[in-house]
């Protein structure tokens, strides 16, 4: 462990635990699991950090980290999307830098690869995966295999519409509505040819799009004493699935009631 790392050093080590850190919000981690990875990094690097001289902190929006002689840096969070392989790569690296068996230059390096990475899973694998939980999700609730063709169109529908959706548009939530007002009409749609319940296929429509993550992150960050952070993200999930139910209810209201 270095007692007294130069100025240099000290630069480069805030340069790392920082983009460590914005990597792995962007990807979608919660607050208190980027805070932990930023600080088992400086903690490595220079010892004990949440004093005066070293501190990090973390919200939904933006990542502060202070090192003595370098100064307080921020990185802006403005996009966030889910992934889950881009996290555990990070948290590896701390882990990894933390144990020795790898050097700062190193990490660093990783880090920046990892950046720049795109998303792992080609979209046909994620049209499947997305076929395959919705119709799942379907026969759960108790639908029949009657349903199975809608079930499954209506989610790749409702997921390959929020995909366009988010690029044009630049609406919070709008997108979402959008998703599953389209996924909701596939839905009716094949259910007329063939199929026997539309509530369930309904839900097989949204499922692709509900914000399992982000409820799971805001009760993590509130577990871990991030209220703020906690809170936010659970507002925002409130909001997103009120953005699938109106969408759906458009639906309903449209060409049903």
């Amino acid at each position: 462990m270095k007692t007294s790392p130069s100025l240099q050093e000290n630069q480069a080590i805030l340069e790392a635990a920082l983009l460590a850190g914005k990597v792995m919000l962007e990807s979608g981690a919660e607050t208190s699991r980027v805070e932990d990875t930023m600080e088992r990094i400086i903690r490595y690097a220079i010892g004990d950090i949440g004093t005066s001289s070293a501190y990090t902190y973390v919200t939904v929006n933006g990542i502060f980290a202070k090192l003595d002689r370098v100064g307080t840096q921020f990185y802006r969070i403005d996009r966030r999307r889910y992934d889950l392989n881009k996290i555990t790569k990070v948290n590896q690296l701390s882990r990894d830098f933390a144990g020795g068996r790898i050097g700062l230059e190193e990490m660093h390096a990783a880090l920046q690869a990892a950046e720049k990475e795109s998303m792992g899973q080609k979209l046909r694998h994620k049209l499947i995966y997305t076929a395959s939980l919705s119709g799942s999700i379907m026969l759960i609730f108790g639908g029949s295999f009657d349903d199975l063709p809608a079930a499954m169109t209506a989610g790749v529908v409702a997921f390959l519409s929020c995909l366009w959706l988010t690029r044009i548009l630049k609406v919070p939530f709008l997108s979402e509505c959008g998703a599953a007002f389209l996924g909701g009409l596939a839905g009716l749609c094949m259910t007329s040819l063939a199929g026997r319940h539309l509530d369930l296929v309904m839900v097989g429509a949204v499922v692709p799009l509900v914000p399992g993550i982000a409820i799971t992150n805001a009760i993590r960050d509130m577990m871990a004493r991030h209220y703020i952070s906690g809170v936010v993200g659970a507002i925002e999930a409130l909001f997103i699935a009120g953005a699938l139910g109106a969408g759906i209810a458009g639906v309903y209201w449209m060409f049903i009631l």
